[in-house]
């Protein structure tokens, strides 16, 4: 069976290509900048669709490109198009969705487990184990329970402002009703004194003067309440989207051209990489290079010679005696050259490695800068600007209808003042009276009116907040017994990782190595929540043969890349992946396996029996490899 991929436009690839991956080893040879990770990218990117943007996998000179696999029978594919200078995915269809492939991939930049604890030193592996151990369920329901509990923790908050807003209010509003109750009492006695010829006027100036209470008590409300609370809203969007242009503005002023800044950043990691890589490749020759005094020395011993083929002399001992003793001193000679180029070797890569670090650690904070003014361009300042417009037409509303209500006023004065006239002095100053008390209880009854359309808002705040209130603490039990149940299954779990691990350990000779072992511990995360954590300790076997337990951190490059190789052989022991079949490639850099040269061939014969097909990129010399191959091995 045969995986068929073909690119389109992808990442360093320009135009169509065609790979063939076979059952057994595949090796991708090349040297650097011929398109061996644009290749890994592309494949990872049908298991792990989230695994790389696709702003990076397609080619930055194309608006259009495509990613296809063949495999079974079955064809994949995942298309995508540039538009306004953002890449979309046309087409999805990837082989799977399964992240934990991405915590398998045994290369420092895209396994997630060997990135984490060469590159960043970080022991912990509980993301890892929940899905060695295909506890991946409880993880999500975790992170769906946290995300019910802080969603309705939100509600609550909100629901506690209405219920406290709702109390005052409706003491307000039993306030008034008392009030009102009191006025039309006195109302009552002085229409009971009112002549009855003058009854009608009065009762029409009553009507009146009500109305004027209410619109005196309306044109105060959008005054002082409704103006104001516009106003302020308005000020607040104003100042925000004035200060997000500036955001804007500063931003393009420091990259006038953030792409290109950011492509830059990234060529430099490259060009990290590559110095990293050669230092490596040195390395590896280093190690499997001979001293030609050795083969000389060899060839003397095998023919007795009695003379040294380099000066001419003539030895004083027996051929055997000589040349074995020269033998031992050029080899010891030999020996601690080696070891101190190779540790010379190793401090120069963990310093390119460390300063990759940094500059990828800042790409990470251009990216998620960058991704923030877009936001603020495309979403934040579009919806601001639009809620102020809409806010300067409803500002403009309520002005127009605080101006006509002014002019009913005036109107309502007019004829109030025109009825009076019709009255004698007593009846005008019942009627004055009577008019005070119309007012008033038209400006209570405005009142009372505007109070209870904000108690129908908000009637159901405090069922609502009780309610919420028990179904957080519901979700919070949930959430702690479902937490409880995952780190109490991890911790039976732990020693069959430590046992399994011991097992790989000694099959691939670390002599120095005994152990992995795991400990349980706590920490907060982001959010500062309290949670438990498996982080890896190593039992180091020291050539006394005693046994000490060491921290990752203290560790060399070389002693955690083989501390990572084994955590991930470990999982396949463990069969993380046993669902697909074998039919998930398993993805290794040269790099990682080429740490010890010698255990290079045992190493991927050991990974060929979790998976039909295993990837392993290889760097090569340009006058030896032109360009991209991929070699078949069984």
């Amino acid at each position: 069976m045969v995986i068929v991929l073909e690119l389109e436009n992808i990442g360093g690839f320009a135009g169509k290509h065609r790979f063939e991956l076979r059952e057994g080893l595949n090796e991708i040879i090349a040297p650097n900048a011929m398109g061996k990770t644009s290749l890994i990218k592309a494949l990872l990117a049908m298991y792990v669709p989230n695994i790389t943007s696709a702003e990076e996998i397609l080619n930055y000179d194309a608006d259009e490109g495509y990613i296809k696999v063949e495999i079974d029978g079955k064809t994949f594919i995942r298309r995508f198009r540039r538009e306004k200078g953002k890449v979309l995915e046309a087409e999805s269809k990837p082989i799977v969705i399964d992240d934990k492939i991405k915590y398998l991939v045994l290369d420092v930049q895209l396994g997630e487990v060997v990135k984490n604890l060469v590159l960043e030193m970080k022991p912990d592996i509980t993301n890892y184990l929940v899905r060695v151990f295909k506890l991946k369920d409880y993880e999500d329901k975790i992170a769906e329970l946290r995300s019910q509990v802080q969603s309705l923790e939100r509600e609550a908050e909100y629901l506690k402002k209405e219920v406290a807003e709702l109390t005052e209010v409706d003491e307000e509003r039993k306030r008034l009703e008392e009030e009102r109750t009191k006025l039309v009492k006195e109302l009552e006695s002085i229409r009971g004194v009112s002549i009855e010829r003058a009854r009608q006027i009065q009762d029409r100036i009553g009507e009146l003067n009500r109305r004027l209470g209410e619109i005196e008590s309306r044109i105060k409300d959008i005054e002082e309440r409704l103006l104001p609370a516009i106003e302020e809203r308005t000020k607040e969007l104003q100042l925000e989207i004035e200060r997000l242009k500036k955001d804007v503005s500063e931003f393009y002023e420091r990259y006038r051209e953030p792409d290109k800044y950011m492509n830059s950043i990234k060529e430099h990691i490259a060009r990290i990489d590559e110095f990293i890589d050669t230092l490596k490749r040195e390395l590896s020759d280093l190690m499997s290079g001979h001293d030609a005094r050795i083969s000389v020395i060899k060839m003397a011993t095998l023919t007795k010679t009695t003379t040294c083929p380099v000066c001419g002399r003539s030895i004083e001992l027996s051929p055997e005696e000589f040349w074995g003793s020269r033998l031992r001193e050029v080899e010891d000679e030999v020996k601690k050259i080696k070891e101190s180029l190779i540790k010379d070797y190793e401090e120069r890569i963990n310093k390119a490695q460390e300063e990759r670090l940094k500059i990828w650690k800042e790409l990470e904070e251009f990216t998620k800068k960058y991704n923030g003014i877009r936001e603020i361009e495309m979403v934040r300042l579009p919806k601001y600007e639009s809620e102020l417009k809409n806010l300067t037409k409803e500002f403009e509303n309520y002005k127009n209808e605080a101006s006509r209500l002014r002019s009913e006023k005036n109107y309502v004065i007019k004829l109030l003042e025109d009825l009076k006239k019709e009255l004698s002095e007593e009846e005008r100053k019942a009627a004055e009276k009577r008019a005070e008390i119309e007012k008033k209880l038209g400006e209570i009854e405005q009142r009372i009116k505007d109070l209870e359309e904000v108690i129908a808002e908000k009637s159901d705040a405090g069922k609502k907040l009780t309610e919420t209130i028990k179904k957080i603490e519901e979700l919070k039990r949930e959430l702690k017994r479902t937490e409880e149940e995952l780190y109490s299954t991890l911790a039976m779990m732990k020693d069959e990782f430590t046992k399994i691990s011991s097992e790989v350990i000694k099959e691939l000779g670390f002599t120095w190595l005994k152990s992995i072992r795991l400990v349980s511990s706590e920490m907060r995360d982001k959010t500062g929540e309290v949670k438990r954590v498996f982080e890896i300790k190593v039992i180091r076997i020291l050539p006394s043969g005693k046994e000490i337990e060491q921290p990752l951190s203290t560790l060399s490059t070389s002693e955690r890349l083989a501390v990572s190789l084994i955590t991930i052989l470990t999982g396949y022991r463990l069969k993380v992946l046993e669902e697909y079949e074998g039919k998930v490639p398993i993805i290794a850099d040269e790099a990682l396996l080429a740490f010890d040269p010698y255990r290079f061939v045992k190493v991927a014969e050991e990974l060929k029996k979790y998976a039909k097909y295993v990837v392993i990129t290889r760097l090569a010399e340009p006058n030896k490899v032109s360009q991209l191959t991929v070699l078949h091995r069984q």
